[in-house]
């Protein structure tokens, strides 16, 4: 599983990438035969303004040429992240079972 994690508006400190590469790896282990390449894309939308503006887009690409795309907002910058990995795993389970049970007829 190939993962590339971008910072769209400032530099990625290296504690940000490390959580990021955490979370991300936990939330999409069970499936890493499966996954062929992980984007991460992180924003912060309205800049020095504050708000709810943090942004976590995360792109994930499946063998077979399935994708699955997750995008989360929230205050703080990790929470996003964590609530859009959640998310991730939980649509890569579904797009998972809905292509298996395609397969077998189920």
């Amino acid at each position: 599983m190939e993962l590339e994690i971008r910072r769209q508006d400032a530099h990625l400190d290296e504690a940000m990438r490390e959580f990021v590469e955490r979370r991300i790896t936990f939330a999409l282990g069970p499936f890493e035969n499966q996954v062929s390449r992980v984007n991460v894309s992180l924003d912060d939308i309205n800049g020095p303004r504050g708000g709810v503006d943090k942004q976590c887009r995360i792109l994930v690409s499946l063998r077979g040429g399935l994708t699955v795309k997750v995008e989360d907002v929230d205050v703080d910058m990790a929470s996003a992240v964590g609530r859009a990995a959640d998310r991730v795993s939980n649509a890569v389970t579904r797009r998972i079972e809905r292509r298996r049970d395609r397969k077998t007829g189920g």
